[in-house]
């Protein structure tokens, strides 16, 4: 069955019937994906609300603990050897979604996205970056000097790391 084959459906329980067995089949996780789904309706408005009874510079620190709580989950995956942390950081955003990849800036290594995971809501309100700053700045345990944005009308967002 094709939709099998496209890991849509996967076989379910048999079912009872007076006749001859059948077979049961259930929805898989990659099927129900293919339906609609309102996470960044949901998202803007708890953005929102947050906005509303935090000020600015309590959002973005509550923003970057966010950022903070993604990099405990995420280190595992990106080992100990300094020299190839940038570019681990850029593969790990990549399997987050991010078109994006470590580059040779002026100042050293710097990671180059050509889209933004989060871009509805940075151009709602920029402080939605600080969840990215802090990823890097706690993966990479650099100060990160955030040069290019995508919600500032920029072409890509760029991340260049620095000695803290």
């Amino acid at each position: 069955m094709a939709m099998e084959r496209e890991g849509l459906i996967e076989r379910g329980s048999a079912i009872q019937t007076k006749g001859r067995p059948s077979q049961g089949y259930r929805l898989s996780a990659a099927g129900k994906a293919t339906f609609p789904r309102q996470y960044a309706l949901l998202a803007r408005q708890l953005l929102e609300e947050l906005s509303r009874h935090l000020g600015p510079e309590e959002l973005r620190v509550a923003l970057g603990r966010i950022g903070l709580s993604l990099a405990d989950s995420l280190r595992s995956e990106i080992g100990s050897v300094p020299r190839e942390m940038v570019p681990r950081i850029a593969g790990l955003m990549r399997e987050l979604g991010y078109e994006s990849h470590a580059i040779d800036g002026a100042g050293g290594a710097e990671i180059e996205a050509h889209n933004c995971v989060f871009h509805d809501l940075a151009m709602a309100d920029p402080a939605i970056c600080e969840v990215d700053l802090a990823l890097l700045r706690s993966l990479s345990g650099k100060a990160v000097e955030h040069r290019r944005c995508m919600a500032r009308g920029q072409r890509s967002c760029r991340f260049a790391f620095k000695s803290p």
